[in-house]
């Protein structure tokens, strides 16, 4: 399984998740994910297979801070949580105000390995 594919599973019972885009027509709340970097790391399993290791960019987006706030808390808690992803640090990034599409969006940056 892929980093990027136990973080959906993960959050998929949070809010409706989907890769880099919501598709066109999507109603808030949900999360938007998205890798901003990875790498191969030096344990090796019984296969000599290397952990994979990433850094992924979690976005919720909602009609109202609130619930935007409160889905990445539950987000955070469900990665957390989920026992097919390792997940390490956890930054949150600025919070921002969508002015065009009117919706408020919470943003994770996680560190995580398979």
């Amino acid at each position: 399984m892929s980093i990027k594919t136990a973080l959906h599973a993960a959050l998929k019972d949070v809010a409706p998740t989907f890769p880099v885009l919501a598709p066109q027509g999507t109603s808030p709340p949900y999360i938007r994910y998205s890798g901003v970097g990875g790498r191969d790391e030096a344990s090796y399993d019984a296969d000599g297979m290397g952990a994979t290791s990433g850094t992924l960019q979690i976005d919720v987006f909602a009609l109202d801070y609130g619930t935007a706030d409160r889905l990445a808390i539950a987000a955070r808690a469900a990665l957390y949580a989920y026992a097919g992803l390792t997940v390490g640090e956890i930054i949150y990034l600025p919070d921002d105000y969508e002015g065009d599409t009117k919706l408020f969006r919470v943003s994770l940056q996680v560190d995580a390995w398979e």
